[in-house]
């Protein structure tokens, strides 16, 4: 069994919100591709793996340069806290 902890230790990188707001303002990731209806309020590194959970929860991930970056829409609190990190946990818990 895995936790949100360890889920969140192993899956979610860095915090690269500053490098994926320049990417944007320099069109060098195309927003127009990016759909998505509420507000990132930050952006976080994942692994590919990560990336796939995410996306089956309806998250916001943009895979391009080679990178899948999270848009995560909370912030002020540790990361394993989100309830979609908990979605996912349980997701591989019930199996």
């Amino acid at each position: 069994m895995i936790n949100e902890k360890q889920l969140v230790e192993y899956n979610v990188l860095y915090n690269q919100s500053a490098i994926v707001e320049e990417l944007l303002k320099a069109n060098l990731i195309n927003e127009n591709e990016i759909y998505y209806d509420s507000d990132v309020l930050e952006w976080w590194l994942v692994t590919s793996h990560m990336a796939r959970w995410l996306r089956a929860e309806n998250e916001v991930v943009i895979e391009d340069l080679g990178c899948q970056w999270w848009g995560r829409t909370t912030s002020g609190q540790a990361i394993f806290m989100d309830g979609v990190i908990s979605d996912i946990v349980n997701g591989f818990n019930l199996n």
